[in-house]
């Protein structure tokens, strides 16, 4: 490793071996100017051989403090080092047992976006931080909710380089704003949409939420 790589390794304080070669690929060479190049997720399974190497990034970014951004470029995640800058440590916490029991009773075992309900102890239901660590969202037992795999994956997703304010977001208060919604689109209006989008998530939500106020609201 460089000295500058070492550098920024002691900066970031202990991680894991996976980390570590997410992080170094990355990095690329110390020659490399910030933002780094953009990292294909492919990439990132082949060097780190980590099925979940998605949710280590992530807890790079969110808990850790690095300076990491992804994008969907060309149809696929990518991940880049913005910076070296090491912001401040937020590691994830988790309900104990009697908590856990206690926010699916509460909530009938039911998934708060889709509505889809569970037997007690049928697996699937999730406890998910309503507004996401990386936005500052706290620990407290108030700001958990359960919800399916699928909608956390597809919250998860919609969360990814969103900058709109947490509290206003159905995914993540879906009893006041209104049920988020995961939409199949076809194949030949998807690529019209990429198109439209410049192969941009979120700038294809925002097309298609345009496209529904304008056809049911004007």
């Amino acid at each position: 490793m460089s000295a500058s790589f070492q550098s920024f390794l002691q900066k970031v304080g202990n991680l894991s071996e996976v980390k570590i070669k997410i992080l170094k690929s990355l990095w690329k060479r110390d020659t490399c100017p910030f933002p780094k190049p953009w990292v294909k997720s492919q990439t990132l399974l082949k060097e780190t051989q980590q099925k979940y190497f998605d949710r280590r990034t992530r807890e790079l970014r969110d808990e850790n403090g690095c300076d990491i951004e992804n994008d969907q470029i060309s149809g696929e995640y990518c991940y880049r080092l913005r910076s070296n800058y090491v912001g401040n440590k937020n590691p994830r916490g988790y309900l104990s047992t009697t908590e856990k029991e206690k926010l699916f009773v509460s909530h009938n075992f039911t998934c708060q976006i889709c509505g889809r309900k569970y037997k007690k102890g049928e697996k699937g239901l999730q406890a998910d931080h309503k507004i996401p660590l990386i936005r500052k969202g706290s620990q407290k037992y108030e700001n958990w909710q359960p919800i399916c795999v699928s909608c956390n994956v597809g919250k998860r997703r919609a969360c990814e380089g969103c900058l709109d304010e947490c509290k206003k977001c159905s995914w993540a208060f879906p009893e006041k704003i209104g049920k988020a919604v995961i939409l199949k689109i076809p194949n030949p209006i998807l690529e019209k949409l990429v198109s439209l989008s410049s192969h941009s998530e979120q700038k294809m939500q925002a097309k298609i939420l345009e496209i529904l106020k304008k056809e049911l609201l004007d």
